[in-house]
């Protein structure tokens, strides 16, 4: 959906003159219009072994089929209750539902719309997915609930206490187990008629985490302004905004207390005063709820598209010119100190004393001495210069001499960067080296090191890795930036996004379990967070050798510090609100240098940056969650000699995942 698109229908109780009624929602504007196909009162006969003698409805050919295949939302008789406890109405029901379902499928309508009543939908569930396992025709299943239970409402005995949650919460099982019965079927989502009263924020939260497809606004909710024409409460208001923007349709209903025409109008309006979009909202449009599999700049070279996108970000080269300006400023007061230091040591006098020189002219000489040296400031995965061109910036700013060694393993950046040299940097000290960090020894070392090899959850691209074999490049304590990287996770719930990966290879299904042992990037719009991000793995550069049983830092073949970048973290959280547990978002936040920051994590984000999607982490099978239980999730990182993958599990009370992605049988990271 655009950011101008809003789509709306008008629902019909009854359409005596069906080709009226699509007509005057057309000239209103509308989109399309939600109808039932068979009169309320309509008696058809229980002939489950014969063919009707007459129809039971209109003839399809009063519209044309384009009017039924776009404009069109078949509501099925809402009466229908094929779960009902006897079994000669379920039997009845059954074969009223089937016949109007086969309706459907000859019109061709794009939705058919059902309704819940209750949290006994099994038999319904069944029939809804034969229907979709023979139909080729892909009808979406539109599941009508209300926002609240009429009857728990009466039933409940203490109002003010519990504020009414239970019987909000209680259409929010009759959906949630419905869908759990249909395999979160993506086909099928939910339309939630809006009540006059909401409930808590945190309910219609957990409502922003469905698939739902459309709200019905009955006319009821509006009250009129003083000029007479209908507006909703503030709180409707944003309720209306929140789904429009997850995708779902408005759906006008009820008794028409105003013009149907000033209906719409006014939720254009709302639509198009809207808060404006964040730098993030504006550059995903258009990629929200899209899974993509995560890059491996390591194992595959970038092509200039990745390059470019890349580029674009405002903030996140910003962020690094800052962080470079710093620490350029602080090798200057350190060598500024050391000089002076070098000045007042007794072997400066000594040498003062036996001639060599008078004062004045050692201290011009020393500072001679000292402007010449330039700082050598290595870009480690240089790609096509966005990090050189940073470090030179930042020497300006400081008026500090640098030697730029720009490193990057991908030949067709290679070629960018030779160019950028020939014609852009001639006058600066700018080399190119081509290959890979981890294998090179140059010289001179690098006063500073510089890399962007961060991923979607921070280690992701195996930034540890590459820093780590390419820690002979810095000088003894030498600066890295970025210095600290830590990933995080949340708990959350998205059926779209679970059925999104499930489906991502469809009609393979060693393929669809994989798809469900891997990290997906993407941008989520539609997901409900369960609990808060905590912290998993954190890294830091110049990376500490492990040490032996006697306390030495052990070295490996070259005589660098030995590191080992495997790691296992277990994180816990409480739930304080039922519901359903379809995976982890993962984010990162990096320290550059001081206190200059790069973060995805939603509480700090970088204002602005749009570089890094997080990361959908799935698991096999949702589990259902209740208040007061503790959600427990181990996450290991495993490296051997070629590739480092993750693992993970999650406990939840008594019952427990498998392990997802044992020795990384379905997605890896190639070193």
């Amino acid at each position: 959906m655009t950011q101008q698109d809003i789509s709306c229908g008008l629902e019909y109780s009854l359409t005596p003159d069906i080709q009226e009624c699509v007509s005057e929602a057309l000239q209103a504007n509308y989109s399309f219009i939600v109808t039932p196909l068979i009169h309320p009162r309509f008696r058809r006969p229980y002939l489950p072994h014969r063919i009707p003698a007459g129809g039971f409805t209109r003839s399809d050919m009063i519209l044309s089929p384009q009017d039924w295949t776009n404009r069109i939302v078949a509501r099925v008789s809402p009466y229908l209750t094929v779960d009902a406890p006897s079994p000669v109405v379920q039997k009845r029901h059954e074969y009223y539902l089937h016949e109007e379902l086969l309706y459907c499928r000859g019109l061709g309508v794009p939705a058919v719309m059902i309704s819940l009543h209750s949290k006994h939908n099994t038999n319904l569930a069944r029939i809804l997915q034969t229907y979709q396992e023979t139909s080729n025709f892909p009808t979406l299943i539109w599941t009508s609930v209300p926002m609240f239970c009429k009857r728990t409402l009466r039933n409940s005995e203490d109002l003010e206490d519990n504020k009414c949650d239970v019987a909000y919460d209680e259409t929010w099982y009759w959906w949630s187990r419905f869908h759990q019965n249909m395999n979160w079927d993506k086909r099928v989502g939910v339309v939630l008629e809006i009540s006059a009263d909401l409930p808590s924020n945190d309910i219609i939260k957990r409502w922003l985490g469905e698939p739902v497809k459309a709200i019905i606004l009955p006319t009821h909710v509006f009250h009129n302004n003083k000029k007479g024409y209908p507006v909703l409460s503030r709180a409707h208001q944003q309720l209306v905004v929140n789904m429009v923007e997850r995708d779902a349709q408005v759906i006008v209903s009820g008794a028409r207390r105003s013009n149907i025409e000033y209906y719409l109008q006014y939720l254009f309006r709302l639509w198009q005063r809207r808060p404006a979009d964040t730098p993030m909202f504006s550059f995903a449009r258009g990629w929200e709820d899209y899974l993509q599999t995560p890059l491996q700049p390591l194992a595959d070279n970038l092509d200039t598209h990745t390059y470019n996108v890349f580029e674009k970000d405002p903030i996140k080269y910003n962020q690094y010119q800052n962080a470079i300006v710093k620490a350029l400023a602080d090798l200057q007061k350190k060598n500024s100190c050391q000089h002076s230091l070098d000045k007042e040591s007794p072997t400066s006098n000594i040498i003062k004393e036996k001639g060599q020189g008078d004062s004045e002219s050692n201290t011009k000489g020393d500072s001679e001495s000292n402007t010449k040296t330039p700082v050598t400031v290595m870009v480690l995965g240089a790609g096509r210069g966005p990090l050189v061109r940073a470090t030179l910036n930042a020497a300006e700013m400081t008026n500090t001499e640098v030697k730029v060694i720009a490193v990057e393993k991908n030949p067709g950046a290679v070629v960018v960067l030779a160019a950028q040299v020939r014609e852009l940097w001639c006058d600066r000290d700018v080399t190119v080296v081509p290959g890979d960090m981890r294998y090179m020894n140059l010289s001179p070392k690098a006063d500073i090191i510089v890399s962007e090899l961060l991923g979607s959850w921070a280690d992701n691209e195996l930034s540890p890795e590459c820093l780590d074999g390419a820690s002979c490049l810095l000088k003894p304590n030498g600066i890295s930036i970025p210095c600290e990287y830590t990933s995080y996770v949340n708990p959350i719930s998205s059926s779209r996004l679970w059925a999104a990966a499930k489906i991502a290879c469809l009609g393979d299904s060693q393929k669809m379990e994989k798809n469900l042992e891997t990290l997906w990037v993407v941008y989520m719009q539609n997901k409900h967070d369960i609990a808060e991000c905590k912290e998993v793995f954190k890294f830091s550069h110049p990376a500490e050798g492990i040490k032996n049983s006697e306390g030495e830092t052990m070295l490996d073949y070259r005589g660098l510090p030995l590191t080992d970048n495997r790691r296992k973290t277990t994180v816990t959280w409480e739930v304080t609100q039922d519901n359903v547990m379809h995976g982890f978002a993962g984010y990162f936040d990096c320290a550059l240098y001081g206190d200059e920051m790069l973060s995805i994590v939603p509480s700090t984000h970088s204002p602005g940056m749009i570089s890094w999607f997080p990361v959908f982490i799935p698991i096999k099978t949702p589990l259902r969650i209740h208040k007061g239980e503790k959600i427990k999730a181990t996450f290991w990182r495993c490296v051997d000699s070629r590739r480092v993958w993750y693992e993970w599990i999650v406990e939840v009370s008594d019952n427990a995942t498998v392990l997802h992605n044992p020795n990384g049988r379905s997605s890896e990271m190639l070193l």
